[in-house]
This record gives C-alpha cells, structure tokens and sequence, in this order.
C-alpha cells in the first residue's frame, strides 16, 4: 500500500535528536547557511521550558535513488549517512533542531560554547511561582555549571541527570523535575513529505519558506539550480572572494543571477531567474564568468566605476557582460567604446533603472547586440543631473545614481592632493567608507553643527576626496583657512582644485567661508559637467580634464601586483610558515621594506609597527624587483610554477619595465609595451593555474562547516 504523500505526526525531541546523532536526518545543502547565535538558542529553551509552541518541523523522507544531499556537518558530530541507507532532510526548522543539537550535545562552534547554556534553577522557581504576567528574567544563561543553581542542558538528558538531581536545593527541585522532563517527552509537530522527488521537495521548500521567512530571489535559484556536483552558491562566493581582493568589491548576488538569466533567455526577470537551469549554466559558465570580469574591468578602467560602491545600478554590469559575452573580442573599437560610454552615462543620469529595470536592462542588451552586428544605436535618455537635484542630493543616499555619477566622475578626472598635488589612491580602503562625518568634507562638521547646519554635512556638493592624513590634518578648520594655506604651498592648486571641481576663483564662496553660496556655486559645476559627459567621447573627456594622463595598463599591472604578493604570501606560508618573512626574504629586501614601513609611519603618526607584523602586509611595501629577489631566494618552492628561472627572470624584467612606466606617466615605447602585455599574460596565467589548483585541493580536503 502506498504511503500517503503528507504525514502529520506527534515526535519526541529525544527521537529528532537520535536520528540527527544516527546520520538518519539531515540538512540538505540548498537550505540557508547559518548557525543561530546562543541568545536565540537560548529564547527557544525559553519558550519550551515556558511550555510555549515553537513550531512545527516540515521533514523530507528522500525516495530510494535519490542524489546524495547532505551538507556535511561532522564538526557538529552529525555523520554523513551510509550509501543506500534511509535518509530525511530537514526542509523546515533547521534552525530550531541544529539549535537544540549543539545545545544537548555541548558542542563548541568556533567562540560559541553551546555547552555552556545552563538553567538558572533559582529563576526557573521564581518564575513557577509568579503569578504574573510579564516575566522577563533570563531562565537559560550563558554561565558556567556548578551543577547546583546552574545546570548545563546537555546535563539534564546525560547520565549524571538523576546525581545532579539530588545535589540540588529542595527549593529548586521542581524546577530541576520540570526541566529534566521537558527535554524528554515535549512534543513537536512532524509534518513527514514522502513518496515526493527532489524537484517537488525543493519546490516545498521555497513555499514552506515564502510562507514563513521570505527567501530571496538568489537563494531560491540557488536551491533551483543546486546539483550534487554544482553549487552556484558557492561558486558565486569564489568569484565574489577574487572580486575582494582585487579591490572592486564583491557584486551583489543578483547581478550573478540577471547575468545568466539576460544571456540565457534574453530576459532578466525574477520568472527567467528562476527558469534557470544547472546544465544550461554549466555549459556557459566560464563565458559568463569571463564576461562578467570583462564588465568589471571596463567599468573600472573607463567608466570610474574604481569600486562596486560606486556603481550607479547593478543592471548596468548585468548589459555590460551580456555585451562582451556576444561582442567578438574584448579588444573594444573606438565606436564601441564611445557607444558604451554614451550608454552609461545616459542610463545613469536620466535614472533609467530606477523603476522596471529588468524590462529595460533587456531593451538595452538588445541594443547593444545590435551594436554587435554592426548597426548605429543610440540612446536618448533625458539627462536629470541639475544643479537643484545635485543640491539636495546627500552622500548617504547610497543608492541614488546621481551620487555614484558624482563619484563615478571625480574618479575619471583623478583627483589630485590639495596639499601637495600628489595623485589621490583612490584604492586605499580609507575611501572604502563615505558616509562617516568626520571624512571627505570641504566645510566640516566642525563648522557646520554650531551654525545649525549639521544635517547638511553630507550634502553632496560638500564632498571631496580627501586622503586619510589630509582629512586629519584639517579637522574642524573652515576653508578659507586651509585652502589659504595650500594655495600658498602648492604650485599645482589650481589645477588639483579643478580635479574636484571645487570653485577657487579670486570670488569663490570659499575664501569667505559662505557654504550656502558655495553649495550652489559647486552644484551648478558639478551638474554642467556631469551632462557634459553624456555628448563628450572618452578620450576627449580624459585629455581635457586631467592634467597628467595614466597610462591604461595602470588598473591591470595594480591587479597583477596584488595577484603576486598572495601568491607569494600563499605559498611561502604554506611551505615555510606563516613567520617565513625573516627565513625567505633577502636581507637587502628586508632593510628596504623596514625603512619603507618607517617612512610610512612618519607621516601617518596615528598607526603603528604593530599593524605591520604579519608578512602579508610588508608585502604591500615591495616593488616588482622585490618579487623577483624573493621568489629567486625561494627557487626550490616556485620552480614547479614558473619551470625556467631565465623565462621567469626575462618577464619579471619587462613587467616591471611596463610598471616603472605607468608610475611614472611615461608612454612606453612599443617594444616595452609588447614585451610588458606578454608578461602579464605569461604571469597571470601561472597565478590563474596556481589559483585553481589550489582551489579544488581546498574542495577536495575541506569539512564544510556552518557559518557564523
């Protein structure tokens, strides 16, 4: 007789528990990643011991066949379950039984002690004996067990329950009864699904969860597309990691999702995201992925998108990628750069992608595969960049597109120090954060509060991209004294204020320090020069606005650096320890770095050596020819990666010429421009193979633990 498909039935904890110990219940890999904080775990003790319901269990017994599901969990002393045997998963209140699971069995989740949760016995009896409502005293504590007023849960079912027992007051002793019982007869709700497939489970799980706690439209592609050989969450945290560490920042889930849905199926719906499925993103993956890089990189290198933070709408990497996933190769025409660049800004400025952007992210791709096959387009959005709206605009307004605009401009115009004219490093993570006060502001807070202008602070024509020092260095100083100051000592004051189109003709609001004239006065720059973005061509707005132009490789030789001290790091941390600095570096790389540390440290007297101790971050102050010596040094340990020391050699030589290059705003000659290209391909590809390799060893070796 065949089961019926839904199955309610009345289970003990204890039974729920011997299954989760037994390996017979477990968590399928398409639920959410998380571990419930001991405060939550301690209200749900809470609300069993009050005799309170907490819910019931949706469990999935898997048919026979069924693909193996199971997320592991050994550091929770879950077993993964025998081939073939009887499985259930949990698709509905894994956070309440992983929760009493790790309580009961004292298990340690990195600083999180479940062992520790106890009963106050003293508490539990004032609460039995209130006879009013309201009782908000803390039953269950963090707190060591004295196996008298505090018992530990895990206690209370293990076999020294009936010895503890007698050790405890007379006072508390019903308390110490009730609790003992409850851990052993309370009765959960068990809804059984059987007889369904994994496609039917997965979808009772979106619904279960869309019921309860809304998922999002990632996590139920996630659990669409999950496959036992494929997990795109974890794919998608890969990427995002190397997107991190390349300084952009990590993309937003959906722009992943909208990617594969607008190159698959020409839509980027919620319906065409959750349409996807696994072997149709198998079979693009590494196009898309290629593509998506591709996105980030020319929106970094010629649209002034220098971090994530900075993108005006997500959509726009989403076309950007769907382009260059059509475009024949990456090397752009100049049409086509200038066809994109006209693109970006008019989307940005008219704020295209505010409202029903799916529907118009797809109307652009269109247009820009139609680029592809040659045909002119155009894009005749309305610009709404003016000088009222750039007034009224606030730096906190995080995902207002006329404020990543803004940003997005000053980065292409490559603002200088106002100090020294000394170019700004807009990569430094003090720029990662533009929201603090205290930060980036010509008239400070300082200046502002006492005149009842506090809540103007943030206003966006108040902003300018001020260095860590510089901003120290100005505190509460209003601007005709500090800009005073640097007029006088540097020579290159115009041109520096000019890059942050901050007005300091000989009339200038500034030099009086009247904000509200100048907030109109640098409202109006900022929006002319904005719309004249939307008719310039790139080159012409980079030749005329910047002083000094960079060389292009500059974005790609930062990358590859970066890219070379991990390795570096990586590798010598793995063969030699994680305190190899003195054993493998030269001792003339060593005094140089110190001094360089020593250097840094004079100017910037607010940090100290101690932030410098670890061996990544003396990296940071190595040049190209440093590498080279360490790597030299260490020949034993790189030599399977690089193979020929005189290979090696000859194209750590021309990268570092191409380096040398882009530092100092020198074009290079074309046979150092080839030779450079070259080395950077010759080198990426060994970090990339590195990379990889490395990767599928952590796959392979690694326990997959909950997070925190």
């Amino acid at each position: 007789m065949q089961r019926p498909k839904i199955d309610v039935q009345p289970r003990k904890l204890s039974d729920l528990l011997y299954e989760m110990e037994t390996g017979k219940l477990q968590v399928p890999r398409f639920q959410r990643d998380f571990v419930w904080p001991l405060t939550k775990t301690r209200a749900l003790l809470d609300s069993m011991y009050k005799e309170f319901p907490v819910g019931t269990f949706f469990l999935w017994r898997a048919p026979a066949g069924s693909p193996a599901l199971s997320r592991p969990l050994n550091d929770l002393g879950i077993p993964v379950p025998q081939a073939g045997s009887e499985v259930s998963y949990i698709l509905d209140g894994q956070q309440r039984l992983t929760s009493l699971y790790v309580t009961i069995k004292g298990v340690k989740i990195g600083s999180r002690d479940y062992g520790r949760i106890c009963i106050d016995l003293e508490t539990a009896t004032r609460y039995e004996q209130n006879k009013e409502e309201g009782f908000e005293e803390d039953i269950f504590v963090y707190h060591s067990s004295d196996n008298q007023r505090y018992i530990a849960v895990r206690d209370l079912v293990g076999q020294n329950a009936l010895m503890i027992f007698d050790s405890v007051s007379q006072n508390w002793k019903p308390a110490y009864n009730k609790v003992y019982n409850l851990f052993h007869v309370y009765p959960f709700s068990v809804v059984w699904i059987q007889e369904q497939k994994l496609g039917d489970a997965i979808e009772i799980f979106q619904r279960i969860n869309q019921a309860g706690k809304p998922l999002s439209r990632y996590d139920l592609v996630c659990a669409n597309v999950w496959a036992e050989d494929f997990d795109f969450r974890k794919r998608v945290a890969d990427l995002n990691r190397k997107f991190a560490q390349s300084g952009f920042g990590k993309l937003h889930e959906t722009i992943f999702t909208q990617t594969f849905a607008l190159i698959l199926k020409d839509r980027c719906t919620t319906e065409a995201e959750l349409s996807l499925q696994t072997g149709e993103i198998i079979g693009v993956w590494d196009r898309v992925v290629r593509s998506l890089q591709l996105a980030v990189d020319f929106a970094a290198s010629n649209l002034g998108v220098k971090r994530y933070d900075y993108l005006p709408y997500r959509g726009i990497l989403v076309v950007l990628a769907y382009y260059f996933y059509h475009v024949p190769s990456s090397a752009l025409s100049a049409l086509e750069r200038e066809t994109l660049w006209n693109w970006f800004w008019r989307v940005t400025l008219s704020e295209r992608y505010s409202s029903t952007s799916p529907s118009k992210m797809a109307e652009d791709a269109q247009k820009l595969r139609a680029l592809v096959r040659g045909e002119k387009v155009s894009f005749d959005y309305p610009s709404k960049a003016t000088s009222d709206a750039i007034a009224r605009t606030k730096m906190t307004s995080t995902s207002s597109a006329l404020r990543n605009a803004f940003l997005c401009m000053l980065a292409l115009r490559q603002p200088r120090n106002l100090k020294d004219g000394s170019s700004v490093n807009l990569a430094d993570d003090f720029f990662s954060n533009l929201k603090k006060a205290e930060r980036h502001h010509i008239f400070p807070i300082g200046y502002l509060k006492p005149r009842g202008w506090d809540s103007l602070v943030h206003l966006l024509p108040n902003f300018c991209f001020l260095p860590s020092d510089l901003n120290k260095e100005i505190g509460s100083r209003v601007p005709a004294e500090y800009l005073t100051q640097y007029r006088k000592d540097n020579p290159q004051f115009s041109v520096a204020a000019d890059s942050h189109l901050l007005p300091v003709n000989s009339g200038a609001a500034v030099w009086n320090n009247e904000f509200e004239t100048f907030r109109a006065e640098r409202s109006r720059c900022i929006a002319d020069e904005l719309n004249r973005l939307v008719d310039s061509k790139p080159g012409e707005f980079v030749s005329a606005q910047i002083a000094s132009t960079k060389s292009a490789y500059a974005d790609k030789v930062d990358m590859l650096e970066m890219h070379l001290r991990d390795f570096i790091d990586h590798r010598l941390t793995a063969v030699v320890g994680p305190y190899y600095w003195k054993q493998a570096t030269p001792g003339d790389v060593i005094t140089a770095v110190k001094q360089l540390i020593e250097d840094h440290l004079s100017r910037h007297p607010y940090e100290d050596q101690s932030q410098f101790a670890q061996a990544r971050r003396r990296l940071d102050f190595c040049d190209v020819s440093h590498y080279d010596k360490i790597i030299l040094k260490n020949w034993d340990q790189f030599e399977e990666f690089f193979q020929r020391k005189d290979e090696f050699q000859r194209h750590m030589s021309a990268f570092r010429t191409l380096r040398n290059c882009v530092q100092h705003n020198r074009q290079p000659s074309d046979i150092e421009q080839k030779n450079g290209e070259a080395a950077i391909m010759w080198i990426e590809r060994i970090l990339d193979r590195y990379e990889q390799e490395t990767s599928a060893y952590v796959e392979e070796n690694e326990d997959i633990m909950p997070e925190e």
